[in-house]
């Protein structure tokens, strides 16, 4: 075990911390098992906090490291978001990650909340908090990771997250990715009952890439119908229009499917 500038007083600080309350715990609750006045107390956890074997989430709560690596988080990244922000949940790679639909390392974890919160970096990685209203603030569940309580986005709602907020060629190729290598792991009910909940565009970029993708779209299509307005992809410029959602997209769509319409033929003004 690494005890390097851990002496064995603060050791047995940190080891009953983690027995009594867990990998996140409170300035009051590290107090408590200080066995010194409170002055001497907060030198020792603030000489703790600088030598990184806590690392402060916010005012007041900090998270343990593991004590045989000092500088890692004894918890997952993923556990701290919600001490963080209680009304937030994880949403976008981060959550297909914990379903076991994205493999590749992340460097932030991205969420939704009902307010605007400054990026918080801790232990390397980058919270990230993106504000939404009250309608889109749904599609969430709670699960327990590491003792602590984290809400996380159904694959479906991830998906169409990365759409409503995060529309670009990446996020929209991520998704019809998924939506034909991952089929079995999404419940079509629920991601069509979700995306009739999305704004128009979301709407029409998911009703489009779920074209792609060969599943059924009608009951999409029907709530959009009646919009005469167009929508685009990104803020790119694109060369293809798709007139049954009224979108247009960029050409690496083409492959997935049939109609390919250059909007400049067609007598349409690009966005």
């Amino acid at each position: 075990m690494n005890r390097i500038n851990l002496t064995e007083t603060d050791l047995a600080v940190m080891e009953n911390a983690m027995i009594e309350f867990g990998a996140v715990v409170t300035f009051d609750q590290l107090v408590s098992l200080c066995n010194e006045d409170r002055k001497y107390a907060n030198k020792r956890i603030n000489k703790l906090t600088k030598q990184g074997w806590l690392k402060r989430i916010k005012k007041g709560v900090f998270a343990l490291s593991d004590l045989s690596s000092r500088g890692m988080l004894a918890i997952s990244h993923k556990a701290v978001v919600n001490h963080l922000v209680d009304e937030a949940y994880i949403s976008f790679e981060a959550a297909l990650q914990h379903h076991g639909l994205y493999n590749q390392l992340l460097s932030s974890i991205n969420s939704i909340a009902l307010k605007q919160y400054q990026t918080t970096v801790i232990d390397g990685m980058s919270y990230n908090f993106i504000k939404t209203q009250p309608e889109y603030f749904y599609g969430w569940d709670t699960y327990t990771i590491d003792g602590q309580s984290v809400k996380i986005a159904s694959v479906e709602k991830a998906l169409i997250d990365l759409v409503q907020f995060h529309r670009s060629r990446y996020s929209t190729d991520l998704v019809l990715e998924k939506l034909t290598d991952d089929s079995d792991n999404i419940e079509y009910q629920k991601l069509v009952e979700y995306i009739l909940k999305a704004n128009l565009t979301t709407r029409r970029i998911m009703g489009f890439l779920m074209d792609c993708a060969a599943m059924e779209t009608s009951m999409i299509y029907l709530s959009t119908a009646k919009k005469t307005s167009t929508s685009s992809i990104s803020s790119s410029e694109h060369n293809r229009y798709n007139s049954k959602w009224r979108i247009f997209y960029d050409r690496h769509f083409s492959q997935y499917t049939q109609e390919q319409i250059d909007p400049a033929a067609a007598g349409i003004d690009q966005p």
